[in-house]
């Protein structure tokens, strides 16, 4: 299965995806924008931070699903950090300042 500009192919038939009416976008994109500032501002205010999934889902009081895309999304732009015993961690500045 692949996404193919606006269409859909499952096993070489492409379908074309339609929104439904009245579909309403259900993400808040500047409520996510400002929940990733406030995360990394966490993170930076207190430089041994370390926290696991469920920890920062605790702390940050956010769903552990969410957390999870957050964090992983936050280590793969080299914000983040993860440890090999999965601790979610603050990234070096200079490591963060040369991307």
């Amino acid at each position: 299965m692949s996404l193919v500009d606006d269409k859909l192919e499952i096993k070489g038939k492409p379908i074309r995806m339609q929104v439904p009416e009245g579909f309403v976008e259900r993400r808040d994109h500047a409520r996510r924008l400002a929940l990733v500032r406030r995360i990394v501002a966490e993170f930076d205010d207190m430089p041994g931070l370390a926290l696991t999934i469920g920890q920062a889902s605790r702390f940050l009081g956010i769903d552990q699903t969410a957390c999870t895309r957050i964090l992983e999304a936050l280590r793969a732009d080299g914000t983040l950090r993860c440890t090999p015993h999965n601790l979610y961690v603050r990234a070096e500045r200079l490591a963060r300042r040369a991307n």
